[in-house]
């Protein structure tokens, strides 16, 4: 008797019997699970445009309260328990022994100072109290004491309570802008990443923008724009500084920048009253007698050094003043191999006129669009 082969369930091969619309069932699924998972994240997106819409309106109702409720004449606060830190008086007034002249400066900061008391006054009382946009431009020439104050300021909003540690990351075009595409995003990420909690300070920030739209600077500027809409002000502040010109044209070229900058300061060039204060100061740096035979030929030489290019403030002073500790140094030495191997205390420590008749030889012939230190 015969039997037939291969009816068997041993013999039974699924692939024979595979369905041709099982991919399409898994296509409408994920798709399904996909706006599934999409309405319930614009579900959250709602109930959280809902929640802070609630929490805006009973605050507001609270400060309403607390403004139509509270007679004008209650003290709400005293000099004991409201002051301005004395660190952050010694701050300003390390800006004043640091820093010759800057008034218009030095008097923002005090506002400042004074803005925080006010802030914490306004704050412990229920009213609104938004810490203010620190976001700054600084414009002004070279040795005008741009890079110290935004150090300043860093320490400063420490000790307000504005931002975290207060540090400085200073930065140019060369660590923000790569040399191919691609490099730019993560060297500019970086260097803002470093900076949280404190200052992201963008020394001839002007350098970002140039009018070819193929150059890489302006993904940075870009990238600084999304930074400051997303993090907080607590954990991320940019200061932009360079010449009044250049920076005036590239804030007007990237008015998304621009409307996010609320603050700018102008650095004044120095007077010459000024130039020879800073000198001085330089001069009891060193442990050196300045007196004011020396300092009239300082004044013969910047008024020289003024017809040349490039004349850069307080960096200029402080050139010179290092050339002339070395010129001095080796005057000393030459007379002493001279007239006999002895020093006096005095010719140790003495900056004469004729230490500076140098320098002003140096430059006094040259041509006048020569580029000098």
């Amino acid at each position: 008797m015969s039997t037939k082969k291969g009816t068997g369930l041993k013999d039974y091969d699924p692939s024979n019997y595979k369905d041709s619309n099982s991919g399409n069932y898994r296509r409408l699924s994920d798709q399904l699970a996909a706006v599934k998972a999409e309405e319930e994240q614009k579900q959250k997106e709602r109930d959280e445009l809902i929640r802070k819409e609630q929490m805006a309106k009973l605050i507001l109702k609270q400060e309403n309260e607390t403004f139509w409720n509270t007679p004008n004449d209650q003290i709400i606060g005293t000099q004991e328990k409201f002051f301005i830190p004395p660190s952050v008086l010694e701050i300003i007034d390390d800006l004043d022994n640091q820093l010759i002249g800057l008034k218009p400066v030095k008097e923002k900061m005090r506002r400042y100072a004074a803005q925080m008391l006010v802030h914490k006054l306004r704050s412990d009382n229920g009213l609104k109290s938004e810490i203010p946009p620190l976001h700054h431009v600084f414009t002004g020439n070279p040795g005008t004491g741009k890079t110290t104050v935004a150090m300043k300021m860093g320490l400063l909003y420490k000790e307000m309570g504005f931002i975290n540690s207060g540090h400085t990351v200073q930065a140019t075009r060369a660590d923000l802008v790569g040399q191919y595409i691609g490099h730019t995003g993560p060297k500019t990420k970086e260097m803002i990443t470093r900076s949280f909690g404190g200052i992201l300070f963008i020394d001839e920030a002007y350098g970002l923008y140039k009018e070819d739209s193929r150059d890489y600077g302006s993904e940075v500027i870009e990238m600084l724009v999304k930074f400051m809409d997303t993090v907080p002000n607590t954990d991320f502040v940019v200061m932009l500084a360079g010449y009044r010109n250049l920076m005036t044209r590239m804030m007007i070229a990237n008015v998304n920048l621009m409307s996010r900058m609320g603050n700018w300061i102008d650095f004044p060039d120095y007077e010459d009253q000024e130039l020879l204060e800073i000198s001085s100061l330089l001069a009891r740096t060193y442990g050196y007698i300045y007196d004011q035979p020396a300092q009239a030929k300082f004044i013969e030489f910047m008024n020289i050094r003024k017809e040349f290019p490039y004349f850069s403030n307080a960096r200029t002073v402080r050139n010179v003043m290092e050339r002339t500790r070395r010129i001095a140094a080796s005057r000393i030495l030459k007379d002493a191999l001279e007239n006999g191997t002895r020093y006096t205390m005095k010719e140790i420590q003495t900056f004469l006129p004729a230490d500076f008749q140098v320098v002003i030889d140096e430059i006094a012939k040259l041509p006048r669009d020569s580029l000098l230190p």
